[in-house]
């Protein structure tokens, strides 16, 4: 059947055994692939050869990281949007490179300006850069409430310390 599966156990052999049950029934058509998002590229590599052992071959397979399945949901339902989002790490990086050069002389930004004061060839603005970018780019697919609060201006208020009888989970 066709559709968003979800399967959950703590074991990983047990979820790669109900995923090659699924996909031993072919789709529609021999040209449409199967999707199984995952998480890296090991991932990717250890589940295609679980296909492979439990049903004799993993093909036309599309294994695509969260952010990337989402943005291909995102221009199939608004076909307007940009080919490439302004959010898109790569673009980032050097939005970010243009914008923290302005606020190292800001208060609360002296570790900043330490760090970056004998980069004379950008390299540690385009590192620091390129990490903030990735960053913001994995707060976008898993804490998005967090993104909207920042764009509205609120911040997630949430005490230092637990109170008391409270647990403190990170």
């Amino acid at each position: 059947m066709p559709g968003l599966h979800i399967h959950i156990s703590n074991r990983m052999e047990i979820l790669a055994q109900k995923l090659a049950m699924i996909v031993r029934t072919p789709l529609p058509s021999p040209l449409t692939p199967e999707i199984v998002i995952v998480q890296s590229r090991g991932m990717e590599r250890w589940v295609s050869m679980e296909l492979a052992r439990y049903n004799g071959i993993c093909a036309n397979a599309c294994f695509p990281f969260p952010n990337a399945f989402l943005e291909d949901i995102f221009k199939i339902m608004m076909p307007d949007l940009p080919e490439m989002s302004p959010y898109h790490p790569e673009i980032m990086t050097f939005r970010l490179m243009h914008i923290i050069p302005q606020f190292i002389d800001h208060t609360g930004f002296g570790h900043l300006k330490t760090y970056l004061a004998d980069d004379d060839t950008q390299r540690k603005l385009f590192q620091l850069s390129r990490k903030l970018a990735d960053l913001f780019d994995q707060y976008l697919v898993f804490r998005p409430r967090l993104i909207f609060q920042w764009e509205e201006n609120k911040e997630e208020k949430k005490p230092l310390c637990p109170a008391e009888g409270q647990r403190s989970i990170l």
